[in-house]
C-alpha cells in the first residue's frame, strides 16, 4: 500500500481493515506487521545511550536467540540479516530492535490482541485497534497527540518507590524539600535534609525497568535513572553488581503517572529506593 492510500484510508470513518496472510503469526511477526503498516513505536529510552561493544553485542543476540527463538527469527528475517553469518553491526541491530519489540505490547482480546501506542508517523499518532494471529488489523483510531510530553521524557522513579528516612521508608511522591533522607557523605550514612523534589508525567507509553537483585532487593525506575556510580539503570543488564549485589532479572514494564526524583543536600546526592543505593537526576537543577 502506497503512503498515499495509506493515508487516505486513515481518513476515513470507522475502524480501518488491512488484511491478514494465510499463515499463523509469532508475537513478534504480528509486532513487525503493525510497524510496517501502521508505524514504529515512539518510546523513551535512556538518555545516553549504551552502544554495546562487539562482544557484548555477541552475547546478547546469542542468549536471544537461545531464550526466544520467536523474536529473534523475526529480527533476522524483518532486517534481511543471515543468521548464520551475524556481524558485530548485526548483533548490534538486533540488540536495538529488541528495545522496539518491547516498545509494542500486545494483550489478549479474545481471538485477537489490542495494540495501544504512540506511533512515528509524519507526525506522532495514538494508534489504537486489535490485530489477530494471521496478521488481520483493525485500526480503531490514529489521533494526532504530542511526543514526549512536557518536560520531555522521564528518568525518574515510580511514585510507588519508597526512600529510606531516619522516619522509616516513605513513598517518594510524599516527600518534600526539607525533609530528612538517608544519603551518604564523605562514605558514611548520614541524614540530609532534602534540597528539591521534582516530578514529571510519564507520556502515553512510557516503560519502566523493574531491577531484581541477587539479594532480594528490587527497584522500579525510568531506564535514564542514575545508579550511584553514574551509571543508567536502562544500560544494566543480569550480572552486574549494583549497590553490592548481582543483577538477577530486568523486567521492562508499562507505566502511566508521574514519576519522581530527589535531591538530597549532600556531597554525593546519593540516597536509598527501595533499599537500592541510586543517584539523583536532579544534581544540575537550579533551586
Amino acid at each position: 500500500m502506497t503512503v498515499a492510500v495509506l493515508l487516505l484510508a486513515l481518513t476515513a470513518c470507522g475502524p480501518v481493515k488491512y488484511g491478514g496472510v494465510s499463515q499463523t503469526l509469532t508475537t513478534p511477526e504480528l509486532k513487525y506487521r503493525l510497524i510496517d503498516t501502521i508505524g514504529s513505536p515512539l518510546f523513551c529510552g535512556p538518555p545516553v545511550v549504551r552502544i554495546p561493544s562487539d562482544a557484548e553485542a555477541s552475547q546478547e543476540a546469542a542468549t536471544l536467540r537461545s531464550q526466544d527463538a520467536a523474536s529473534f527469527d523475526a529480527i533476522v528475517h524483518h532486517e534481511k540479516l543471515d543468521a548464520a553469518h551475524l556481524t558485530a553491526d548485526d548483533d548490534r541491530r538486533i540488540v536495538q530492535q529488541v528495545q522496539v519489540l518491547q516498545a509494542l505490547p500486545l494483550g489478549a482480546d479474545g481471538p485477537r490482541f489490542r495494540f495501544d501506542y504512540i506511533a512515528g508517523r509524519p507526525s506522532p499518532e495514538h494508534i489504537v485497534g486489535t490485530i489477530d494471529a494471521h496478521g488481520t488489523i483493525s485500526l480503531e483510531s490514529h489521533d494526532p497527540t504530542q511526543f514526549p510530553g512536557r518536560g520531555g521524557c522521564p528518568i525518574c522513579l515510580a511514585a510507588t518507590v519508597r526512600i529510606a528516612t531516619p522516619d522509616g521508608a516513605i513513598p517518594v511522591s510524599d516527600l518534600r524539600a526539607g525533609m530528612l533522607v538517608w544519603t551518604v557523605d564523605a562514605g558514611k550514612r548520614v541524614a540530609a535534609a532534602i534540597a528539591i523534589v521534582r516530578h514529571t508525567p510519564a507520556p502515553f507509553g512510557h516503560r519502566v525497568v523493574r531491577i531484581v537483585l541477587a539479594d532480594g532487593r528490587a527497584v522500579v525506575a525510568s531506564p535514564g535513572h542514575a545508579t550511584a556510580d553514574g551509571r543508567r539503570i536502562g544500560a544494566l543488564n543480569p550480572g552486574d553488581l549494583l549497590d553490592g549485589s548481582r543483577v538477577v532479572t530486568i523486567d521492562v514494564l508499562p507505566y502511566s503517572g508521574d514519576t519522581w526524583d530527589l535531591l538530597p543536600g549532600s556531597s554525593t546526592g546519593t540516597y536509598w529506593a527501595d533499599g537500592v543505593l541510586l543517584g539523583s537526576t536532579l544534581a544540575n537543577v537550579g533551586q
